[in-house]
């Protein structure tokens, strides 16, 4: 019997499935490998659950007391002594390309004088720096069906420390280093008390409750400023990329029934990253964009934020230089809650001010008198999901191997078919 017409007949199929298998193959590998950002390709996101769009926060602590909390976009390095946060795009690793900072850094006093509703210097009437203080920072989870919704961060003030810095505050502080203390150039300014003006151990500030209550959560929520009169402000924390912190301040020394209290945020656009990469603060205001540089050195201290009217949150931006890109931003509600002795709670304004000192953003948030009540606000750091410098290795070489695979699966095929074939009968 002649086989020859079927044998070849198997054999042209066999050829024939060799060869959709290696066009399937190559197909699947350039559409897999296709590089981000090629404008000559299209790309469709797909829409998935909301459950799915989930950044578990997680937290861990070093040897030393340092405490991490990282989402897959957003890394947020605690220091352990002082109310301090670095932070950066997980991606980038130990922000290399863009590493920002917010560190919480003096409390003041201060009589608005000029009626300007802000802090300026030389309205000082009391203040410490943070680190004259002990800080104890406490990490923690909270979780909902093995998933953390919340990772959190507490830095709660504690007693009196004897290691702490002023150079970086004496050429700006009125009579800081004045020889004749009792001649200041700001009479009123009691920078303690009796003799701790000399001393400058703040024990004036020894009672006053401080805490810095930092949340990030896996998923977008939704914040309110309520007081009795109900809904004052509202917001979106958003999940995964923002680090939102609350400012709890309670039993406050006022000296004056007038007087204000400022929280110094002491910002830095450009902290590790690589110097070939350049950032700068844009502030966003009724007026227009304003933008600043750490390296700058403003000759006005105290400079009036202009709050934009129709939002009830307030922003500064961090933009890379050359692409002119945003990439996140510091943020903060315009309205505070202060809570009465009474327990009535009431919503104040918030106001800013603001100067460059040659190495950071010195933004003051100032809040009404409050005496014998606490106040608290929320103010928040955020990336912009999706705008990290930090570029992925490209897998492309990994086209060669996989189109080996497919090609060498292919020959098998043919062999096979051929085998089977020339044991036929």
């Amino acid at each position: 019997m002649n086989y020859y017409l079927p044998k070849k007949a198997l054999y042209g199929k066999a050829l024939l499935f060799a060869m959709l298998f290696l066009l399937v193959s190559s197909v699947a590998t350039v559409n897999a490998f296709t590089l981000a950002g090629d404008d000559s390709t299209s790309t469709e996101t797909e829409t998935e659950p909301e459950d799915d769009e989930s950044h578990e926060p997680v937290e861990h602590r070093d040897d030393d007391g340092t405490a991490w909390i990282e989402t897959d976009i957003m890394t947020v390095m605690l220091h352990p002594e002082l109310p301090s946060y670095q932070y950066w795009y997980t991606p980038d690793d130990n922000g290399s390309l863009a590493r920002f900072m917010i560190n919480f850094m003096m409390v003041v006093e201060f009589e608005d004088s000029n009626g300007d509703g802000v802090y300026q210097p030389n309205e000082t009437l009391n203040f410490a720096p943070l680190d004259a203080f002990e800080w104890i920072l406490k990490t923690g989870t909270i979780e909902k069906d093995g998933v953390n919704k919340e990772v959190y961060a507490s830095y709660t003030k504690g007693g009196l420390s004897d290691d702490w810095d002023d150079d970086w505050f004496e050429d700006w502080m009125p009579s800081w280093e004045d020889d004749s203390p009792e001649e200041p150039e700001n009479p009123e300014l009691l920078l303690a008390s009796g003799d701790d003006y000399e001393n400058h151990t703040f024990a004036h500030f020894s009672d006053l409750t401080l805490q810095f209550y930092g949340h990030i959560y896996n998923e977008d929520q939704i914040g309110k400023v309520i007081d009795d009169e109900g809904i004052q402000a509202e917001y979106t924390i958003e999940g995964g990329v923002e680090l939102k912190i609350d400012i709890e301040i309670g039993n406050f020394p006022f000296t004056s029934d007038t007087s204000k209290v400022a929280i110094l945020n002491y910002l830095r656009e450009d902290v590790a990253s690589s110097e070939d990469i350049n950032h700068y603060f844009t502030f966003h205001e009724e007026s227009g964009d304003d933008d600043h540089e750490s390296e700058d050195e403003m000759e006005e201290y105290g400079e009036e934020f202009d709050y934009i009217l129709d939002s009830d949150v307030q922003e500064i931006s961090f933009v890379e230089e050359t692409a002119n890109e945003t990439q996140g931003f510091y943020r903060w509600v315009d309205k505070a809650v202060v809570k009465h002795l009474n327990g009535s709670k009431e919503a104040v304004d918030v106001s800013a001010s603001y100067w460059t000192n040659g190495e950071g953003l010195l933004l003051f948030l100032s809040y009404p008198n409050f005496n014998g009540g606490s106040l608290m606000h929320d103010p928040s750091v955020r990336f912009i999901e999706g705008s990290s410098l930090y570029t992925p290795p490209t897998p492309l070489e990994l086209n060669i191997p996989v189109m080996t695979v497919a090609v060498g699966s292919s020959i098998v095929i043919l062999a096979a078919g051929g085998l089977i074939l020339k044991r036929r009968p």
